[in-house]
C-alpha cells in the first residue's frame, strides 16, 4: 500500500470528530516563527542591510523591490496550482515543508551576508539572493494552509489552530523588533555585517529543524487522490472554481482590505510619532500596547467565538476599527492626545484579537466548499491567493504611503507644517479606514458553522465511497451536478 492510499484508508476508518493531539497542532503552525522572523527581516531591515552594508544605491533597491514583488504576486498562484496537481510517495502537502523550508533558509542567510565581490558582482548577487528569497518568502506559508484542510474539518480546531498560529506569529515578531539589532552587534564583535550574517545563519537553521519537524508531525487524514493523471483539473479550471466560490472571493477581498489599511498605517507610523507627538521612540512602545491586548483578545477567543459565531466576531473587530480611525483627526498633539491613542489602539487591538483565529477557519472552510461545490481539491491553488493579495497590497500600501506623504508637502527632518500635521493625521486615520471598509465584505459570508459540519459529512461520505470505487469517477459526476445548500 503507498502512503497516499493510507492516508485516504486512514480517512474512511477514522472518526471524522476526532479531536487533533496538541503536538500536532503544535507541528501544523510553528513554522510560523520563523517564517515571520524572515518577512518581519525583509520588511525592517533590508533596505537597512543593502544601504549601509553592502553600499547599493536606494533608488536600485527601490527598483529592485518594485520588480521582485510584482514577480512573487504572480509566482504565487502558479506555485499553488503546481503543488495541487503534485503527489509524492511520501504525501501531497506536507513534504514541501522540507522542499521549501530548506533553501528558504539558506538562501534568507544568503540574502544577508556581504560577498567579497566588486561593485557591480554586489549588485548582481544582491538580485540574484533576493529575488529568490523573496520568492520562496512568498510561497513558504502555503502548504501550511493547504494542509489544515486535509488534518481537521472540526471548527472548533481549526480555531484552535488560529490561536496557537497567532502565538508563535508573535514569537517571531518579538525576537525581530526586540533581539536583531543587539544579537547581531553581539555576534558580530564589532563587525555588523558578520554580526547579521551570523544571525540570519542560525535562522537558517531554525528554519531548517522546524520544516523537518512539520513534515515528520503533521498526519493528512482527508485526502482523496486521482489516479488519472489527465484527468487533473487545468489551470482555468482551477480559477473558474476558486472565484465562483463567493465564500473564497469574500476572503480574498477582506486579506486585502486589511492588508491595504495595516500597511498603509505601518508605513507612516514612525513620521506620526515624530513629528506629531515628537518622539519616535513611541514606535516601540506602541508596539507593545499593540502586541499584548492582541495577545489577550486571541486567548480568550475561542469562547467569544463560539457565543457570537465566526463572521460576527470579524465582522466586530472590522467596525470597531472603522469607528475609531476618524477619531484620530481630532486628538491633540499632547499628553492627553497620546493617552486617548492608547486607549483606542488598546480597545481595537482586544477586539481584533477576538477575531484572529475565525479569519483563520474562514479560508479552510471556503477549500471545503470548493471541494464539496465541484469535486475539485484546490487546497495549495486556492491558499497561494492569500500571497497574492497580501504581497500585492504590501506593494501598493507602500505607494499609497509614499505618495501621501509627498501631496501633504512632508519634507524630512524638519519641523512640519500645521497643515501637513493635519495630513498625517489623514493618512493614519482616514486612508487606512477607506481601505479597511473593503473588510466588510465578511458581511456576505455566508459558509455559518452549520454549514461547515455538513460539508464535512458530506466529503467525508464520498470520500468513503471514494476508497472503493475509483475517485475519479465522483469528480466527474460533481461537474455535473448542479449541488446547493
Amino acid at each position: 500500500m503507498t502512503s497516499m492510499e493510507g492516508v485516504s484508508q486512514l480517512a474512511a476508518n477514522e472518526n471524522e470528530d476526532s479531536k487533533l493531539k496538541l503536538s500536532e497542532k503544535f507541528a501544523l503552525v510553528i513554522g510560523n516563527a520563523p517564517n515571520t522572523i524572515h518577512y518581519q527581516i525583509i520588511q525592517v531591515y533590508l533596505l537597512f542591510f543593502y544601504t549601509d552594508f553592502m553600499k547599493i544605491n536606494p533608488a536600485f533597491i527601490a527598483g529592485l523591490f518594485l520588480v521582485v514583488r510584482i514577480v512573487d504576486a504572480v509566482a504565487a498562484p502558479f506555485f499553488g496550482a503546481m503543488m495541487d496537481k503534485i503527489t509524492t510517495p511520501w504525501g501531497k502537502y506536507t513534504p514541501w515543508f522540507i522542499i521549501l523550508g530548506v533553501p528558504f533558509g539558506i538562501f534568507g542567510w544568503l540574502t544577508f551576508t556581504v560577498p567579497d565581490l566588486s561593485s557591480t558582482g554586489k549588485l548582481v548577487y544582491a538580485v540574484v539572493t533576493y529575488t529568490i528569497y523573496s520568492i520562496f518568502s512568498s510561497i513558504i506559508t502555503i502548504p501550511g494552509n493547504a494542509a489544515i484542510p486535509t488534518v481537521t474539518k472540526r471548527v472548533d480546531e481549526r480555531i484552535s489552530i488560529g490561536q496557537l498560529s497567532f502565538l508563535f506569529i508573535l514569537v517571531g515578531a518579538v525576537i525581530v523588533q526586540v533581539g536583531t539589532v543587539p544579537i547581531y552587534k553581539a555576534l558580530g564583535g564589532g563587525n555588523d555585517a558578520k554580526g547579521f550574517s551570523l544571525f540570519m545563519a542560525v535562522a537558517a537553521v531554525i528554519t531548517i529543524v522546524v520544516a523537518i519537524f512539520q513534515w515528520m508531525k503533521v498526519k493528512e487524514r482527508y485526502v482523496v487522490e486521482t489516479k488519472n493523471e489527465e484527468k487533473k483539473p487545468s489551470v482555468k479550471q482551477m480559477i473558474g472554481a476558486t472565484f465562483t466560490n463567493k465564500a473564497a472571493v469574500i476572503v480574498y477581498v477582506f486579506l486585502f482590505g486589511n492588508a491595504l489599511s495595516a500597511g498603509i498605517r505601518a508605513g507612516v507610523q514612525i513620521h506620526f510619532y515624530k513629528y506629531f507627538f515628537g518622539n519616535e521612540s513611541l514606535m516601540a512602545i506602541m508596539g507593545i500596547v499593540s502586541l499584548i491586548p492582541t495577545l489577550i483578545g486571541v486567548a480568550f477567543s475561542q469562547p467569544i467565538i463560539k457565543r457570537f459565531g465566526l463572521k460576527t466576531t470579524v465582522l466586530a473587530g472590522v467596525f470597531v476599527n472603522l469607528v475609531t480611525c476618524p477619531i484620530m483627526l481630532f486628538i491633540p498633539a499632547n499628553q492627553t492626545g497620546l493617552i486617548i491613542h492608547i486607549v483606542i489602539t488598546v480597545i481595537t487591538c482586544v477586539v481584533g484579537g477576538f477575531g484572529s483565529p475565525a479569519q483563520g477557519a474562514m479560508m479552510p472552510a471556503a477549500i471545503d466548499y470548493t471541494e464539496w461545490k465541484t469535486g475539485l481539491k484546490l487546497n495549495g491553488f486556492m491558499s497561494s491567493f492569500n500571497g497574492f493579495v497580501q504581497t500585492l497590497a504590501t506593494a501598493l500600501s507602500g505607494a499609497i504611503a509614499a505618495g501621501a506623504l509627498s501631496l501633504i508637502g512632508y519634507v524630512p527632518g524638519i519641523e512640519q507644517s500645521s497643515s501637513t500635521l493635519f495630513g498625517l493625521r489623514l493618512i493614519i486615520g482616514v486612508l487606512p479606514a477607506l481601505f479597511g471598509a473593503l473588510c466588510i465584505s465578511v458581511i456576505w459570508f455566508d459558509l455559518t458553522e452549520e454549514k461547515q459540519v455538513q460539508i464535512a459529512r458530506d466529503l467525508e461520505a464520498r470520500r468513503k465511497e471514494a476508497n472503493v470505487d475509483d475517485p475519479i469517477l465522483w469528480i466527474e459526476e460533481m461537474h455535473d451536478k448542479k449541488v446547493t445548500i
